[in-house]
């Protein structure tokens, strides 16, 4: 049987879908409507899982004329490391890259158009984080696509560990849970970290992170969600125009 990235990001979608939603129907964090935004979260989840596949195609082929030799021999001894210590690699180079675009997006008005779709949810459990525009998974594609495939250059089964990795990480940081880690809340994203980020009230430019809490704490953006008012809300400051849906929907 064959092996490739897209059927281990299939299964390992399925396991995570039926491990969260037994997680956070057991212990949730929150009272949330799963039903009051449903077709939205649908139609946003289709959309993104589209725009992400079209987003690795379109940073593939504008990358493969772009191979300079002095950069690839450069890289030869990264590319020799063993899978794990490759794959664990990726992950704070793109946490890195994606909390500076990340906090480009909350502070320049251009830029937070491609990310506003995102914090339209108000009731957060793993479906509604896929609540991402097409200029948003255009964006987060391109280093998620640069680092593991022409950076590392991980083999099919390998990139399909790093993006089913980085699947769990989508589905943790938005699930409808408190997680208790102990110290390693110093160095890891926590779900109820970044539910503050989701917060109505004016605290959305912290807690930027997605995997990795340093960030936040390194360059003062990290916001404990024990200083948070119990039951505050979600979502946008005023509701958004169903109008204004397509717009959004294309992060323009």
């Amino acid at each position: 049987m064959l092996i490739n990235s897209a059927s281990l990001e299939i299964a390992s979608f399925f396991l995570l879908v039926a491990a969260f939603e037994a997680w956070e129907r057991l212990r949730p964090a929150r009272a949330t409507n799963r039903l009051a935004e449903l077709k939205l979260n649908l139609l946003s989840f289709a959309l993104a899982v589209l725009m992400a596949f079209l987003a690795r195609d379109a940073v593939e082929a504008a990358l493969n004329g772009f191979r300079p030799g002095i950069v690839l021999t450069a890289l030869d001894d990264l590319r020799r490391l063993p899978a794990w210590a490759k794959i664990a690699l990726c992950y704070p180079i793109i946490d890195l890259v994606l909390y500076w675009i990340h906090w480009v997006q909350h502070r320049s008005a251009v830029a937070w158009r491609t990310h506003v779709w995102h914090h339209t949810p108000t009731h957060m459990f793993w479906l509604a984080g896929f609540r991402t525009s097409f200029m948003h998974s255009f964006i987060y594609n391109i280093p998620q696509t640069i680092v593991p495939m022409h950076l590392f250059h991980l083999s099919p089964v390998e990139a399909g560990i790093a993006y089913s990795i980085g699947l769990f990480i989508q589905f943790w940081i938005h699930g409808n849970v408190d997680v208790n880690m102990g110290w390693l809340k110093y160095v890891f994203i926590r779900p109820q970290d970044h539910r503050v980020h989701h917060a109505v009230m004016n605290v959305r430019g912290l807690n930027l992170g997605a995997t990795f809490s340093v960030w936040d704490r390194l360059f003062g953006t990290y916001l404990d969600p024990d200083r948070m008012p119990a039951g505050y809300a979600l979502g946008l400051a005023e509701p958004f125009r169903r109008r204004a849906v397509p717009r959004m929907l294309l992060g323009v």
